[in-house]
């Protein structure tokens, strides 16, 4: 099956789709309209696909390379400065904060949100609201 890879370079906002030949084409027809508009191009322009080589699997990045640029910043250090910045003025509940952590980049597993939650809430920075069986965190008021 013939590849085709396409960059599309907006002053630096760069789109690159590589694929198949006929899903490269597909996503060129749908969006060229939008592109000569931004651009200003006349409608006679056209772009062709360029066609790749198949890059060799197993040549990635290594295992210890991957770690070290996959989280640049903690769990706790997002939670701490959400905590600053007065996200948990009100209660917040365990989905709530992971999906703030998850809008930050970073991925958690509930345990570990419940976790780091219980770490601050007995170093005295959060409080928590039980309502049921649920556990909501709020900051904690300090005297």
């Amino acid at each position: 099956m013939d590849e085709a890879r396409v960059v599309i370079n907006l002053k630096e906002g760069i789109v690159e789709l590589q694929g198949p030949a006929d899903f490269v084409q597909h996503c060129l027809d749908i969006y060229q309209p939008a592109i000569k508009g931004l651009l200003g191009l006349p409608s006679e322009a056209a772009t062709k696909p360029e066609k790749t080589k198949p890059v060799p699997r197993g040549r990635g990045v290594p295992a210890a390379a991957k770690a070290r640029n996959a989280r640049p910043t903690s769990c706790m250090g997002v939670i701490r400065s959400d905590l600053e910045a007065g996200f948990f003025d009100k209660p917040r509940s365990t989905g709530e904060i992971k999906e703030r952590l998850s809008e930050a980049g970073i991925t958690v597993t509930d345990s570990g949100v419940r976790a780091n939650l219980r770490k601050l809430s007995a170093a005295g920075w959060l409080g928590t609201v039980r309502k049921g069986r649920s556990i909501s965190y709020q900051r904690r008021v300090r005297s």
